[in-house]
């Protein structure tokens, strides 16, 4: 007999490894139990220093890290992890963002404000209840999910490249660069489209301008796509007719629309992060 469709269960998501930042023995393996139960693969620390240390040597997608330990704190050790993520940007490596969980004891030290300050993505109270870090891990897949969503749009080494240039006292630039080129990219594309109404000689010069300067800036901003997109149309144009890249003019069309709608969300993460 075969079974509906609608009746096969989905797969069962993938086991997370996670690394438990906490100081106290008890605290460590009540959370290596809870993690073990949901079918994670976790191991513990016992400090900030440590912390570095397990990163040194193996990957871990999720670190479930405790605010207030000794000699280095959660805090300290989100710090590190996150200046080590930008200077890895900065040099051109793939620097994948570390998702870090803050376990607080809910006094007035530790709070949400503070540890979202400090480079940490959630925040659960202590002690931690199993349905409360269920939730929180959830959470943590989803945003891992949209973040490979949106890498496949902007590449985020070339966003924290630009987010380096940033001076002291200054906003992101990351916001006034992505709002130049929507406006600069949307006036190509008309243009682009007005030299293919016209189809001739003259009107082939204005378009490959145009599709130049759009391959420029989507290549600054890190529209990896985009890009590619407008070579293959600047080598249509001078080697067949303006005719022959109008499908791949609406191909660029709605990769744009991708790339509006992906630099939106980088921008809004970066304002709501501070």
């Amino acid at each position: 007999m075969t079974t509906p469709v609608e009746n096969i269960p989905p797969p069962a998501p993938k086991p997370l490894r996670i690394l438990v930042a906490e100081d106290s023995p008890l605290n460590a393996q009540v959370a290596l139990k809870q993690l073990e139960k949901l079918g994670h693969l976790a191991e513990a620390v016992a400090d900030g220093t440590q912390v570095m240390e397990a990163l040194a040597r193996a990957d871990y997608g999720i670190i479930l890290m405790d605010c207030q330990m000794p000699e280095v704190s959660g805090y300290e050790a989100t710090w590190q992890i996150r200046e080590r993520e930008n200077e890895q940007a900065a040099a051109g490596a793939a620097a994948r963002h570390i998702y870090i969980i803050a376990m607080t004891a809910n006094t007035e030290a530790d709070n949400r404000e503070k540890c979202l300050t400090a480079g940490m993505d959630d925040f659960i109270r202590k002690p931690v209840q199993l349905p409360e870090l269920e939730a929180a891990l959830h959470r943590a897949m989803a945003d891992r999910a949209s973040a490979k969503a949106l890498e496949a749009v902007i590449d985020p080494v070339i966003i924290a490249g630009l987010r380096q240039l940033r001076l002291p006292g200054q906003s992101d630039p990351v916001a006034e660069l992505a709002g130049m080129f929507l406006r600069e990219a949307a006036e190509n594309l008309e243009e682009m489209d007005a030299a293919v109404a016209q189809n001739n000689a003259q009107s082939l010069a204005r378009f490959v301008s145009a599709v130049t300067n759009l391959k420029g800036s989507a290549g600054n901003l890190g529209a990896r796509n985009l890009a590619a997109l407008c070579d293959e149309i600047e080598q249509a144009a001078k080697n067949w007719s303006l005719a022959d890249a109008l499908p791949l003019v609406q191909s660029a069309r709605e990769e744009f629309d991708r790339v509006r709608i992906a630099l939106g969300q980088i921008v809004k993460e970066q304002q709501c992060g501070g």
